[in-house]
């Protein structure tokens, strides 16, 4: 097998496994916010961040909603045979995509002028990338409508890329919790949240710009670069 397709399925598999992560995170923050009683604090060692999240309840059912569309549908908008055979499908799901990903976005960036877990580094990691993640999907949305379908796909890729980041954090907070534990310490979210933030924001974003040189001539070169979609 090519070094390419080798590249592009380790690159598939972490992307499923993030949007699953996503998709398991935001359905348990739901089951939470909805039905607080079947959490018991006394054994949960994340009662602390379950709080945070209940005193913006409406706030933060209304970002973490669209983002399991999100999730979802993401990764269908990447899928060569789809966009292909049934460019209808792909069309629609990509306005479902870009609509729940702007309600997600301006959501999240409201949450992160208010209180935040992780302080001044949390809040600037959100409002920084979270609003690059507006304009990257503005962006391609503008060359979606231009018919200018290879540099629709390389912002979409951004601004998906800078999306999936929030659960890639997730594994990386776990991290920190067990390093803690590990330690014989107890976990404070407050002093690790920002760094995971940034690390996940920025590793997410190079990796997404680094397939984007990496594939750019090659996909320039294919037939359903004319396609319309």
């Amino acid at each position: 097998m090519p070094p390419k397709h080798i590249l592009a399925r380790i690159l598939w598999t972490a992307v499923i496994f993030l949007a699953f992560v996503g998709v398991a995170v935001a359905t348990r923050r739901v089951a939470v916010l909805l039905a607080p009683a079947a959490i018991n604090p006394a054994n949960n060692p994340t009662a602390a961040l379950d709080a945070h999240f209940a005193d913006r309840r409406p706030l933060t059912l209304i970002h973490i909603l669209p983002g399991i569309l999100f999730m979802v549908l993401g990764p269908m908008q990447f899928i060569r045979g789809l966009r292909v055979r049934h460019p209808r499908v792909h069309r629609w799901s990509g306005r479902i995509f870009l609509t729940a990903s702007a309600i997600l976005g301006l959501a999240g960036l409201t949450m992160g002028v208010g209180p935040t877990v992780g302080g001044v580094d949390e809040k600037t990691a959100i409002l920084l990338f979270g609003t690059l993640f507006l304009i990257f999907l503005g962006k391609a949305f503008w060359h979606a409508l231009r018919r200018e379908f290879a540099q629709h796909r390389e912002w979409m890729i951004r601004g998906f890329a800078v999306g999936l980041a929030v659960a890639a954090i997730r594994p990386l907070m776990g991290a920190f919790f067990a390093a803690a534990v590990i330690h014989k310490r107890t976990p404070d979210p407050g002093s690790f949240f920002g760094a995971a933030f940034w690390i996940g924001f920025t590793v997410s974003a190079a990796a997404a710009e680094l397939w984007i040189r990496y594939t750019r001539l090659s996909m320039s070169a294919r037939p359903e670069a004319s396609v319309a979609k």
